[in-house]
């Protein structure tokens, strides 16, 4: 395997650096006697908000039964994994065994979202100010979204024990988006954030499109198959992108072999390229939460107070054009006076 210099000289120590951290939350016990990770109470409490302030925003929470409000954040996390097992045929690694579920935070799911949610936890994170708030949620989502993209994704696809499925590009990515992206289909489509589940209507993603919480999957799957040269395939947009934009030639220094050798040549190594698709998601996310509603806001304002400003600039000019009318009405009388009076002094 051939790492690029550029890549592994500049990216890979600070996404070491930040992956190391990410592992040791991910790794590290709250508590001897309790069985999550830092990380996977984080992730299950970020879950909780998403669940709850969904609830909350549509005044149905108290509605919410316990069961049910534990269930809802397992199908939103373990739904598409658990498609996209079965579509290759192989049984989810949460049937198997509790350890990866453990590992990931995915046994929290069901529990600390609610135990979050009946402490006031949840209410004290959604008081807090949108913007830390939500930069956080970002980072969580990045980094817990990524197994489900690449772990689950494009890593299961590659050890595959069908040749057929191991050497498609396509079963790549589609797998990276079913496994990351379906519990974002799953949930809304049979209205699980609701009080009243059933699939009474047409998905609104079917009608306004995917969200980028579920067409996310396909990229960031795509950007990790690139990144680890998981297939032929995938060296097709860095050709492109360096033939349309010469000026990323002095900062991507390819092996000369990077486009016709029949060997993988990465250009990160699999654990820096979580990492890398982690803050990519995470980034991609903040930029759609915060800063286009954010642009939009102030759009909007500087529309209104355009329009503002015309419909003054407006009543002025109504007010000046009465004015001058105004004042033509008092003079006509008071000249037409005048001539009646010198034709009667004549």
């Amino acid at each position: 395997m051939v790492s690029t210099a550029a890549w592994e000289l500049t990216l890979a120590p600070t996404l070491t650096r930040i992956g190391s951290t990410h592992n040791w939350l991910n790794s590290t016990l709250v508590y001897p006697s309790f069985p999550f990770t830092i990380f996977a109470v984080i992730h299950a409490v970020r879950v909780a908000c998403v669940y709850r302030g969904i609830a909350r925003a549509g005044g149905y929470d108290r509605q919410l039964g316990d069961l049910q409000a534990a269930i809802v954040p397992l199908v939103l996390i373990l739904g598409g994994s658990t498609i996209s097992s079965v579509l290759l045929g192989l049984v989810p690694g949460w049937i198997i065994s509790p350890v990866p579920v453990a590992t990931y935070g995915r046994v929290s799911a069901p529990l600390i979202p609610l135990l979050a949610a009946k402490s006031g936890l949840v209410s004290f994170l959604l008081s807090l100010p949108a913007l830390p708030r939500e930069t956080l949620f970002c980072l969580v989502d990045g980094f817990s979204r990524i197994m489900g993209m690449a772990t689950l994704g494009v890593d299961v696809v590659r050890a595959h024990p069908n040749p057929a499925v191991r050497s498609s590009a396509w079963a790549m990515i589609l797998t990276a988006f079913i496994s990351g992206g379906g519990g974002g289909m799953i949930v809304p489509m049979f209205r699980m954030f609701g009080p009243e589940w059933g699939f009474t209507s047409t998905p609104a993603f079917v009608k306004e499109g995917l969200s980028i919480d579920v067409w996310s999957a396909a990229f960031i799957g795509y950007v990790y198959a690139t990144l680890i040269d998981a297939h032929p395939f995938f060296r097709k947009p860095v050709a492109y992108l360096l033939g349309r934009l010469p000026m990323l030639h002095p900062y991507v220094h390819l092996p000369k072999t990077y486009f016709t050798s029949v060997k993988p040549s990465m250009l990160l190594q699999p654990a820096e390229a979580k990492t890398f698709c982690s803050l990519l998601l995470a980034l991609m996310l903040f930029t759609s939460r915060i800063v286009i509603p954010a642009l939009s806001r102030s759009s909007a304002k500087a529309s209104n107070a355009a329009a503002a400003q015309k419909r003054r600039v407006q009543d002025q000019a109504q007010k000046a054009v009465k004015s001058a009318s105004t004042a033509v009405e008092d003079k006509v009388p008071t000249e037409a006076s005048g001539i009646r009076q010198r034709q009667k002094a004549q």
